[in-house]
């Protein structure tokens, strides 16, 4: 089959025939470890499962435990996690900071999973851990594009110890980074201004995805980001601690479901996760 036929076919099945995705995010463990919300992984997926999602993403050995959840007729997709780094990790704090890949495109193939995502940090203390970095990513997309599998790069400005870098600047070259090197599509943080992130939009020719990064301090902050993000052309969100961290994750995955598909207002979605 033409690679471009069976790419075409697994981003058809991540959006539904939508011109937007939500996407919930469960590859936390390999870089924090059992967080809040996560200790039990299996029935974290299938609480969030039931509330329609349109695709997972999780390391393909937790994927391969968890297979059942993807079976279904109106199961979610699956997207493949890659690699890991731990930069972000607090305890014990990283001594120099590391990137590595650990899976490749043919175990997501093997998984049957819609598509793939790896990381590209800009920030690194030691040029060479950027130029290996990008080397490691141009390697997954050859292969991504030799399967006909869609790959999101996830591009981040990084600090270590620090959880978020939202450097306008860097988020803006890291993004054109990530789409020269072969980015179907992009994971983006939101630089929190509606001018800034239009202009990162028009720099790529990728579809953006948002990332929704740690936990906002309430519901509306996070309805708003994600509003702010999709009036200026975003095609989703890739949330992750916002929904597995609150009191009913099948709620609440259902609510950003319907915030994004069905358009309902950020009033009706508080309301309903008030009632």
């Amino acid at each position: 089959m033409d690679s471009s036929i069976g790419k075409h076919s697994r981003l058809k099945t991540i959006f539904h025939d939508s011109d937007s995705a939500f996407v919930v995010a469960f590859d936390h463990g390999i870089l924090m470890g059992p967080i809040n919300g996560i200790q039990d992984i299996s029935s974290s997926v299938k609480n969030v499962v039931l509330g329609n999602p349109d695709a997972i993403q999780l390391t393909p050995p937790i994927a391969k435990i968890l297979s059942e959840n993807f079976l279904g007729r109106n199961s979610p997709s699956l997207i493949a996690r890659l690699d890991t780094s731990n930069l972000w990790r607090s305890t014990p704090p990283p001594k120099n900071g590391y990137y590595t890949d650990l899976f490749s495109v043919k175990d997501a193939v093997r998984l049957d999973a819609d598509a793939v995502v790896t990381y590209l940090l800009v920030g690194f203390e030691n040029d060479y851990d950027e130029a290996n970095n990008i080397k490691i990513l141009s390697n997954i997309a050859h292969e991504a594009h030799d399967y006909g599998m869609p790959l999101i790069i996830e591009p981040l400005g990084i600090s270590k110890g620090s959880q978020v870098v939202r450097d306008k600047k860097i988020i803006s070259l890291a993004v054109r980074m990530a789409t020269e090197i072969g980015a179907d599509l992009l994971k983006v943080d939101y630089t929190g201004d509606k001018t800034s992130f239009g202009e990162i939009l028009n720099s790529t020719t990728c579809p953006v995805l948002i990332r929704g990064g740690p936990k906002t301090k309430t519901v509306e902050d996070s309805l708003n980001m994600v509003l702010d993000s999709l009036d200026l052309g975003a095609k989703g969100i890739v949330f992750g601690r916002n929904i597995w961290q609150s009191s009913d994750s099948t709620m609440t995955t259902q609510i950003y479901s319907n915030f994004i598909h069905r358009k309902i207002t950020i009033e009706e979605a508080i309301k309903q996760l008030s009632d």
